[in-house]
């Protein structure tokens, strides 16, 4: 029951819960008393620190403002690298250096690779051997370099 009063004690507040359960409740369960209590400190607490006067902004401010917001450019991508040179020295150095390792990789992954067409040899040696010689004379026959 506890649970079900506390999550209902801001309603009470604002005034938009009027229940005689509620207010029963309350009078008999110093827990929730001492919880409404609290809640009515901190909501006087919290109107107190309100600004009583209207807040508004300096006359001009807005024209100032829009006046700034125009002076300013969006920047491309491409301008960023002109800001500093040495972050353009980087990007460089960092685009060479993945350009000359995913180079020599492909270059080494290429020489695993025969440089031309399998011979008859080659295609007999990795085919399981035949145990009727007529299917290995009809792979020879049917080979075409």
């Amino acid at each position: 029951m506890h649970q079900v009063i506390l999550d209902r004690l801001e309603e009470y507040l604002s005034g938009s819960l009027e229940s005689r359960e509620f207010t029963a409740h309350l009078e008999s369960c110093p827990r929730c008393r001492t919880e409404l209590s609290d809640m009515r400190e901190l909501s006087g607490d919290l109107k107190t620190l309100g600004s009583q006067e209207d807040l508004s902004p300096n006359p001009g401010f807005y024209a100032r403002l829009s006046v700034r917001l125009e002076d300013v450019r969006p920047r491309g991508l491409f301008s960023l690298l002109w800001l500093d040179p040495a972050f353009a020295r980087r990007v460089a150095f960092a685009s060479l250096l993945s350009l000359a390792v995913l180079g020599s990789y492909l270059i080494t992954r290429e020489t695993e690779y025969s440089a031309g067409p399998p011979t008859p040899e080659v295609i007999m040696a990795q085919q399981a051997p035949a145990d009727n010689p007529d299917v290995m004379l009809a792979t020879l026959a049917s080979y075409e370099p």
